[in-house]
Protein backbone atom coordinates (compact mmCIF):
# COMPACT_ATOMS: atom_id res chain seq x y z
CA UNK A 1 0.00 0.00 0.00
CA UNK A 2 0.91 3.57 -0.67
CA UNK A 3 1.73 6.09 2.02
CA UNK A 4 -1.22 8.25 2.43
CA UNK A 5 0.73 11.24 1.74
CA UNK A 6 1.90 10.15 -2.39
CA UNK A 7 -1.93 8.64 -2.68
CA UNK A 8 -3.05 12.13 -1.65
CA UNK A 9 -0.84 14.05 -3.70
CA UNK A 10 -1.34 11.38 -7.03
CA UNK A 11 -4.74 11.25 -6.85
CA UNK A 12 -5.05 15.14 -6.82
CA UNK A 13 -2.77 15.11 -10.02
CA UNK A 14 -4.56 12.53 -11.63
CA UNK A 15 -8.19 14.07 -11.10
CA UNK A 16 -7.21 17.77 -12.35
CA UNK A 17 -9.43 19.15 -9.86
CA UNK A 18 -9.07 19.73 -5.76
CA UNK A 19 -12.79 18.56 -5.92
CA UNK A 20 -12.34 15.45 -7.34
CA UNK A 21 -9.60 12.35 -7.04
CA UNK A 22 -9.16 9.33 -8.44
CA UNK A 23 -7.33 6.53 -6.64
CA UNK A 24 -6.74 2.48 -7.52
CA UNK A 25 -6.66 -0.82 -5.97
CA UNK A 26 -5.45 -0.52 -2.52
CA UNK A 27 -4.81 2.72 -2.30
CA UNK A 28 -4.63 4.37 1.19
CA UNK A 29 -7.42 7.36 1.05
CA UNK A 30 -7.13 8.13 4.53
CA UNK A 31 -5.47 6.67 7.95
CA UNK A 32 -6.26 6.30 11.31
CA UNK A 33 -5.19 9.28 13.54
CA UNK A 34 -5.04 11.12 10.01
CA UNK A 35 -6.15 15.02 10.78
CA UNK A 36 -7.78 15.37 7.09
CA UNK A 37 -11.02 17.25 6.96
CA UNK A 38 -12.13 16.15 3.81
CA UNK A 39 -15.59 14.28 3.28
CA UNK A 40 -15.96 11.75 0.43
CA UNK A 41 -18.67 10.19 -1.62
CA UNK A 42 -17.78 8.00 -4.20
CA UNK A 43 -18.84 9.03 -7.66
CA UNK A 44 -17.60 5.32 -9.34
CA UNK A 45 -16.60 2.65 -7.50
CA UNK A 46 -15.92 1.02 -3.93
CA UNK A 47 -14.38 1.84 -0.50
CA UNK A 48 -13.30 -0.23 2.06
CA UNK A 49 -13.32 1.17 6.25
CA UNK A 50 -10.86 -0.86 8.39
CA UNK A 51 -9.67 0.18 12.05
CA UNK A 52 -7.08 -1.61 13.89
CA UNK A 53 -7.43 -3.94 16.17
CA UNK A 54 -5.24 -5.26 17.99
CA UNK A 55 -2.90 -7.11 15.32
CA UNK A 56 -5.68 -7.48 13.27
CA UNK A 57 -7.16 -4.95 10.65
CA UNK A 58 -11.09 -4.98 11.18
CA UNK A 59 -13.40 -3.72 8.28
CA UNK A 60 -16.44 -1.80 9.36
CA UNK A 61 -18.05 -1.02 6.08
CA UNK A 62 -17.95 -1.02 2.46
CA UNK A 63 -18.75 2.11 0.56
CA UNK A 64 -20.79 2.03 -2.58
CA UNK A 65 -21.24 4.72 -5.37
CA UNK A 66 -23.60 6.93 -4.27
CA UNK A 67 -22.87 7.06 -0.82
CA UNK A 68 -20.41 9.19 1.74
CA UNK A 69 -17.51 8.23 3.97
CA UNK A 70 -14.97 10.87 6.23
CA UNK A 71 -17.77 12.97 7.83
CA UNK A 72 -16.58 12.53 11.05
CA UNK A 73 -13.37 14.30 10.93
CA UNK A 74 -15.40 16.69 8.69
CA UNK A 75 -18.04 17.31 11.39
CA UNK A 76 -16.24 16.73 14.46
CA UNK A 77 -12.63 18.50 13.33
CA UNK A 78 -10.97 15.61 15.36
CA UNK A 79 -8.45 12.86 13.95
CA UNK A 80 -9.59 10.27 11.71
CA UNK A 81 -10.99 6.88 13.74
CA UNK A 82 -10.92 4.49 10.99
CA UNK A 83 -8.81 4.12 7.28
CA UNK A 84 -10.46 4.25 3.80
CA UNK A 85 -8.97 2.17 1.23
CA UNK A 86 -9.77 2.04 -2.76
CA UNK A 87 -10.89 -1.54 -4.07
CA UNK A 88 -10.51 -0.91 -7.78
CA UNK A 89 -9.88 2.02 -9.37
CA UNK A 90 -12.30 4.81 -7.21
CA UNK A 91 -13.85 7.97 -7.98
CA UNK A 92 -14.34 10.46 -5.38
CA UNK A 93 -15.88 13.77 -4.67
CA UNK A 94 -14.22 15.63 -2.04
CA UNK A 95 -15.88 17.76 -0.15
CA UNK A 96 -14.64 20.73 2.06
CA UNK A 97 -16.09 21.92 5.65
CA UNK A 98 -17.05 25.05 3.74
CA UNK A 99 -18.60 23.19 0.95
CA UNK A 100 -20.90 21.19 2.74
CA UNK A 101 -22.19 23.96 4.64
CA UNK A 102 -22.60 25.83 1.12
CA UNK A 103 -23.92 22.79 -0.48
CA UNK A 104 -26.55 22.05 2.63
CA UNK A 105 -27.36 25.99 1.76
CA UNK A 106 -27.97 25.26 -1.60
CA UNK A 107 -30.32 22.03 -1.30
CA UNK A 108 -31.48 21.28 2.00
CA UNK A 109 -32.42 17.81 1.14
CA UNK A 110 -28.75 16.78 0.82
CA UNK A 111 -28.45 17.34 5.12
CA UNK A 112 -31.39 15.34 5.10
CA UNK A 113 -30.31 11.99 3.61
CA UNK A 114 -26.65 12.54 5.34
CA UNK A 115 -29.13 12.03 8.78
CA UNK A 116 -30.93 9.37 7.33
CA UNK A 117 -27.96 7.30 6.47
CA UNK A 118 -26.16 8.04 9.78
CA UNK A 119 -29.16 7.09 11.30
CA UNK A 120 -29.68 3.49 9.54
CA UNK A 121 -25.28 3.31 10.15
CA UNK A 122 -26.27 3.72 13.68
CA UNK A 123 -28.89 1.17 13.94
CA UNK A 124 -26.60 -1.41 11.93
CA UNK A 125 -23.86 -0.46 14.43
CA UNK A 126 -26.56 -1.13 17.32
CA UNK A 127 -27.44 -4.25 15.98
CA UNK A 128 -23.88 -5.59 15.80
CA UNK A 129 -23.51 -5.02 19.04
CA UNK A 130 -25.90 -7.00 20.22
CA UNK A 131 -25.67 -9.63 18.33
CA UNK A 132 -22.33 -10.03 19.49
CA UNK A 133 -23.51 -9.52 23.09
CA UNK A 134 -25.92 -12.46 22.23
CA UNK A 135 -22.95 -14.77 21.08
CA UNK A 136 -22.07 -17.64 22.58
CA UNK A 137 -18.16 -18.29 22.81
CA UNK A 138 -18.67 -21.76 23.29
CA UNK A 139 -20.80 -22.07 20.16
CA UNK A 140 -18.81 -23.32 16.94
CA UNK A 141 -18.52 -20.50 14.15
CA UNK A 142 -18.41 -22.95 11.02
CA UNK A 143 -18.27 -20.78 7.96
CA UNK A 144 -18.70 -17.08 9.66
CA UNK A 145 -16.30 -14.74 8.73
CA UNK A 146 -14.00 -13.28 11.20
CA UNK A 147 -14.30 -9.81 10.39
CA UNK A 148 -17.86 -9.01 8.64
CA UNK A 149 -18.73 -5.26 7.94
CA UNK A 150 -20.38 -3.64 10.58
CA UNK A 151 -22.22 -2.34 7.81
CA UNK A 152 -22.87 -2.12 4.18
CA UNK A 153 -23.94 0.49 1.67
CA UNK A 154 -24.56 -0.33 -1.90
CA UNK A 155 -25.92 0.87 -5.00
CA UNK A 156 -29.55 -0.26 -4.00
CA UNK A 157 -29.17 2.68 -0.95
CA UNK A 158 -28.11 5.52 -2.99
CA UNK A 159 -30.10 8.28 -3.24
CA UNK A 160 -30.17 10.95 -5.84
CA UNK A 161 -28.59 13.92 -3.47
CA UNK A 162 -25.17 11.86 -3.28
CA UNK A 163 -25.25 10.64 -6.71
CA UNK A 164 -22.08 12.01 -8.98
CA UNK A 165 -23.27 14.92 -11.39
Amino acid sequence: MKPIRDTVRSARARSGADGAWVVHDGDVIFSERDTGRQMFIVAAGTVRITVGHGEAEVTLGVIERGDFFGEMALLEALPRSANAYAVGETHLLVIEPGALLLRIRRDPTFAIEMLHRLSGRLRQSNLSHLAALDHDPDEDDHGAEPHEPVWEIGPERAARPFDAP
